[in-house]
């Protein structure tokens, strides 16, 4: 039986591939998602200087409809990045479904082969024993 190991390194390869792009995708995100909190941050920031100041104030609702355009694009850049991550984690457990299948396999021919030596032997003091046994009965009928 052919040893599956190489194809299970290779496998292992993927899913470590795999792990890491997931990897770098959470982190993208969670990049993301301090930057939105830091920009809400700084819209709660100038809302309250245009409190104190009212050439801020007189600003004040243009800035806010972009702000509001900023925080729809960093939704919008979220919910995509979602959607890359879903395929990611689909990827990474896909590829080591096929790992685990592969190492299966590989185990169960192991054993198989366990069994197979261990049969071998059991086979060989069998026929040392039945040759010992034989030579005693020829040895021992010949002296009486």
């Amino acid at each position: 039986m052919k040893d599956l190991k190489p194809i299970i390194r290779l496998n292992q390869r993927s899913v470590d591939e795999r792990r890491r792009h997931l990897g770098e995708l959470q982190r993208v995100e969670q990049k993301l998602l301090e930057d939105r909190a830091a920009f809400e941050d700084r819209v709660v920031q100038e809302r309250t200087l245009a409190g104190t100041d009212l050439l801020l104030a007189r600003a004040l609702p243009s800035f806010l409809r972009h702000a509001k355009d900023r925080l729809e694009q960093f939704d919008r850049s979220h919910a995509l990045l979602r959607v890359e991550i879903a395929k990611a984690e689909e990827m990474v457990a896909e590829a080591f479904r096929e790992l685990k299948k592969f190492e299966q396999v590989q185990e169960q021919r192991d054993l198989a082969a366990k069994e197979a030596r261990r049969h071998r032997e059991t086979q060989m003091f069998d026929e040392v024993a039945s040759i010992r046994f034989s030579r005693q009965q020829d040895g021992g009928g010949g002296s009486e």
